[in-house]
């Protein structure tokens, strides 16, 4: 089965920020606490819930339709954390194609964005993908040796529409959505000392510096 890389989201931030696509407050049945109580199904949910936004903009009854039976037949069905990935890897999978086939060309998201805490370059690659370098400061602890005064990630990630999901390993990964004023980024694990880069980044120019 297809894996699409994809982030893991802060488990600290699933009761404020909303991590997974629907609100976690609100879960009733054993599927949804399921997924709002692990990071990496919360991630999942969240990166399927943008996926879907795209896709059914561009088909949008029989993706609606697809979603309800997936739903149904084949998420609510699973009783394990194991069968509840691989039934989202397998949907992921069957949007981002769908995305995929409907674009004609990408809209450009070249740039830097700022937040309060951090810095993200972009690069717009060929072959769907993007170049990134996400900075964010602090917080520092001269207490111990291992705290960085700032950190950095950079690298490739494959664009599906407006979004980007990036995963160095099972500890660090990050999902981009991008609209043509701001980036919205979702983070898990990249540092263990610096505040979280998850948030919204303002566009500052159309082209990295």
């Amino acid at each position: 089965m297809l894996r699409i890389v994809v982030a893991c989201a802060l488990l600290s931030l699933i009761a404020n920020a909303r991590p997974a696509g629907f609100d976690c407050k609100k879960a009733a049945t054993s599927v949804e606490k399921s997924i709002c109580s692990d990071s990496h199904l919360s991630a999942l949910d969240y990166l399927l819930s943008q996926y879907y936004q795209q896709a059914t903009g561009t088909n949008p009854q029989p993706i609606k339709d697809s979603q309800k039976k997936w739903l149904a037949d084949t998420r609510n069905q699973c009783l394990d954390i194991a069968c509840l990935k691989n039934a989202y890897f397998g949907r992921l999978a069957i949007l981002k194609t769908a995305i995929l086939s409907s674009l004609k060309r990408h809209a450009d998201f070249s740039g830097s964005y700022e937040s309060s805490h951090g810095e993200i370059l972009v690069q717009q690659l060929s072959g769907n993908k993007i170049k990134f370098d996400l900075f964010v400061t602090g917080p520092y602890d001269k207490n111990k040796l291992s705290s960085p005064k700032s950190n950095q990630v950079e690298g490739e990630a494959l664009l599906v529409g407006n979004t980007a999901s990036y995963n160095e390993d099972e500890d660090c990964g990050i999902i981009f959505s991008f609209s043509p004023h701001k980036a919205s980024v979702l983070e898990y694990g990249c540092w263990e000392y610096a505040a979280t880069s998850t948030g919204i980044y303002k566009r500052k120019g159309t082209h990295p510096e």
